[in-house]
């Protein structure tokens, strides 16, 4: 002790080591994704180095290499601290999404004279009656606001009869959600070269949140809404849902159900009086009405909701490394991309484009929904893998941009601490509702038929039990649900329609059976098509 005394500089180093060790194992306990028994691991580890150091510098033969180790340490301590700060920061980032914004647009024809929204200050204005009512009269009262007084308006019953008005000249400047823009496109092509925009009015809108919350995510099971919509770019930008997955998580029996509706299903939306309309439509009127409309359809509540979009699905698989995802056909993607049956090892924009295909199915948007399901399954499999250790933070930073959720910052941690403490193998089984393609009008559409796909409640009944029967199960209830594996995909699939409103073809229906990316049966995780 007295030689390690008079080496002042060695005393330095070893107060250097105690002092950033501590806090390493301060910033793991913070965090709280870090297992205990890694943080135990680091104590552990942390005392013999130190001693192993201070040992080292009681001797001359050993105290320069012993200073050489504790700087080795302390910078590797220092850059796990940055690791577990920077991951956390992330997920702080990306948890507590409770606010969606649509932007409400003021539209008059190209030729028209006013050039901006203080010309049109006399103008008649065209507005829906009921449809998107409340982000409409957000915007009235923005332009009394500015005008100084109230506007003119004539209400209409749909998008129809609303665009028709602007373009018979019946009204001079027509009140939309640009939300709507695509949807109107389907019908009038020409519409965004037809018109100019004087004015935008960006309304933003806390989502309710739900008032039951879980004791404790780790232990309760619990539904996730999953919602892609159909666009790039900001992730707050409100438009159609065209992929509706309820994710059934069960933390006790490690077992995930994945249940795929069909955009096109023709069902009460939670906001349009009992009228029934596409689910796509649903994501228009913001992610709450898409849930809410799902736990009526069902039966069942939904806890906590991810948001998506094409601009999240390409970043995430390339952050990744790419993912290996089953396709039940060989088919050519309308994006461009080959798939063959079997697995295949994709990248960002093949993922997006093997997620939009339903052209090329006889079962058309059915199909769509399965490949939905195994792109997920895919995505699943490597995200809870260790291979996305070292890109974890900057895989979640890029997530909080592209990804919406509204999970706490403890929910996402605890589920992380789960996983990453038993690195546990997941059964993931498959739910897909039933369907028969019609013509009939629309809470959206009123005065025209679109083509929608009415549900079959048998299906629909069966996959409430499903999902109730998830969630109830316990550990030693797992292996009930054996005798189901072999199951095709039909039992409750929507085999037999097609959402592109052609009748399906005798194209056989995909097998529930694959291989793993090895070619091997599957051991982990289990996947079961139900």
């Amino acid at each position: 002790m007295e030689t390690l005394r008079k080496r002042k500089i060695s005393i330095v180093f070893l107060i250097l080591q105690v002092l950033i060790s501590a806090g390493l194992i301060g910033i793991a306990c913070y965090v709280d994704f870090v297992p205990t028994k890694y943080v135990a691991a680091i104590v552990v580890v942390s005392l013999f180095l130190l001693a192993y150091v201070i040992v080292s510098q009681m001797t001359d033969k050993s105290y320069i290499p012993g200073r050489i180790l504790c700087g080795l340490i302390c910078l590797f301590y220092i850059g796990g601290g940055y690791y577990c700060i920077n991951t956390y920061s992330a997920v702080e980032e990306l948890a507590g999404h409770d606010e969606k914004i649509d932007k409400i647009s003021c539209i008059v024809l190209k030729d028209d004279p006013a050039q901006s929204i203080y010309d049109a200050k006399e103008y008649n204005y065209g507005i829906l009656s009921v449809n998107d009512r409340k982000n409409t009269d957000k915007a009235l009262g923005e332009l009394k606001t500015v005008f100084g007084q109230e506007v003119k308006t004539t209400e209409y019953d749909d998008n129809d009869t609303l665009i028709d008005a602007l373009y018979a000249k019946e009204v001079n400047v027509i009140i939309i959600n640009e939300a709507n823009r695509n949807l109107i496109e389907e019908y009038y092509a020409t519409f965004s070269d037809d018109t100019r925009v004087l004015n935008t009015h960006s309304v933003k809108t806390v989502i309710e949140k739900k008032e039951k919350k879980l004791d404790d995510i780790t232990e309760t099971p619990f539904n996730v809404y999953l919602s892609g919509i159909d666009v790039y770019g900001d992730i707050e930008t409100t438009s159609r849902s065209d992929v509706n997955v309820i994710m059934t998580v069960n933390p006790n029996t490690k077992e995930i159900l994945l249940t795929t509706t069909p955009r096109d299903y023709y069902v009460p939306l939670s906001v349009s009086n009992g009228i029934p309309d596409k689910l796509t439509h649903a994501g228009i009127h913001g992610v709450d009405c898409s849930v809410k409309t799902l736990e009526m359809l069902y039966d069942i509540d939904i806890d906590y909701y991810v948001r998506v979009n094409f601009t999240s699905v390409k970043k995430i698989v390339d952050l990744l490394g790419g993912v290996k995802v089953y396709s039940d056909f060989d088919f050519t993607s309308d994006w461009g991309p080959s798939f063959k049956k079997g697995y295949n090892k994709v990248n960002g924009k093949q993922a997006l484009a093997f997620c939009r295909e339903r052209h090329h199915f006889a079962e058309g948007d059915n199909q769509r929904g399965r490949d939905h399901q195994h792109m997920i399954e895919a995505i699943l499999n490597k995200a809870m893998s260790a291979d996305i250790l070292p890109n974890y933070a900057k895989l979640l930073k890029t997530v909080s941009k592209n990804f919406q959720t509204n999970m706490t910052t403890k929910e996402i941690t605890s589920l992380c601490k789960m996983q990453l403490d038993d690195m546990s193998q997941w059964t993931i089984k498959y739910a897909n509702a039933k369907g028969t393609g019609a013509m009939k009008t629309t809470f959206a559409y009123q005065s025209r038929k679109l083509y929608v796909c009415v549900p079959d409640y048998s299906s629909v009944e069966k996959i409430t039990k499903k999902i109730k029967k998830t969630l109830k199960a316990m550990p030693g209830d797992a292996d009930d649900d054996k005798s189901d594996a072999g199951k095709s995909d039909s039992d409750t699939s929507g085999a037999g329609s097609s959402s592109t409103g052609k009748p399906a073809s005798s194209k056989p229906a995909a097998s529930s059976a694959k291989p793993t990316a090895s070619g091997k049966p599957a051991v982990s995780p289990k996947t079961k098509t139900e």
